[in-house]
């Protein structure tokens, strides 16, 4: 992979984003009634630009371990490949899973389709009673030496 694909709005190949959608859709797969998406139907590269851009150039290592036919394998195959590239390559696997996680379980069907609200938990902020410190009541009379 050259280092200049990066640089584009469209960093991936399209037969490196393939791979990269058989990768995201073997470690989240959709679910039999149709009901949540698979991985690789969410915009993981969108997901990176905004939060973490370092991994994003570190994806064509990441789909170098895996060679064209792997989109074209069955899951069991492609379960297997992708155990042994986490055992051989934690480095960039663990982060790999991490974002995928992050970026599917942020997405608006997912959430909706696990039973939750779409959007973030919390859009208005949480309320405090102005002036009210009893949150802080267990640190103040706790043994914990915390900077005062």
């Amino acid at each position: 992979m050259t280092d200049n694909l990066i640089a584009t709005d469209k960093p991936l190949t399209p037969e490196v984003q393939q791979i990269l959608s058989a990768i995201l859709d073997t470690l989240i797969p959709a679910s039999d009634d149709g009901v949540m998406p698979s991985a690789g139907k969410l915009d993981l590269m969108a997901h990176l630009k905004a939060n973490d851009a370092d991994f994003l150039q570190t994806l064509p290592e990441v789909v170098s371990w895996f060679d064209a036919d792997f989109a074209r394998q069955t899951e069991d195959a492609r379960h297997a490949l992708l155990t042994q590239f986490s055992e051989a390559q934690p480095e960039l696997f663990d982060p790999l899973l991490h974002h995928a996680y992050q970026c599917y379980y942020q997405d608006d069907q997912v959430l909706i389709g696990i039973g939750s609200k779409a959007g973030p938990p919390f859009p208005q902020g949480n309320a405090l009673e102005p002036g009210d410190l009893s949150l802080l009541d267990p640190v103040l009379q706790g043994d914990h030496k915390y900077r005062s």
